[in-house]
């Protein structure tokens, strides 16, 4: 009984995983741009790339089905934004509590 309830409780929890959007955070001078790819569900697609500069984000590219799609045209645009003298550091956002929920302890299960 214990290891059918540990491998539902494993299912469950790891189940839902949803993937951590990246962001990108360029800087020149005192000025701050950031690149982000957003996961609008628990897979790498639908996904949006959001581009964010003095106070305004707009979305620059989707996809609905083609996984990677929104990667690389980040990819695309920091190095663009590195061609012109922005120095851009990539870092993993937090996952949000809901996506991914708390593992329970054991509590004397036998």
């Amino acid at each position: 009984m214990r290891t059918l309830t540990i491998g539902i409780l494993f299912a469950i929890c790891f189940g839902q995983v949803a993937f951590a959007d990246t962001t990108y955070i360029c800087t020149r001078g005192d000025m701050e741009r950031r690149i982000e790819v957003v996961y609008l569900g628990a897979d790498t697609v639908p996904c949006e790339v959001r581009y964010t500069r003095n106070g305004t984000t707009e979305v620059l590219w989707s996809a609905q089905a083609e996984e990677g799609y929104c990667e690389a045209r980040a990819a695309e645009f920091v190095e663009k934004q590195r061609g012109w003298g922005w120095e851009c550091v990539e870092s993993a956002a937090d996952m949000s509590a809901s996506s991914a929920p708390d593992m329970p302890e054991e509590q004397g299960v036998e």
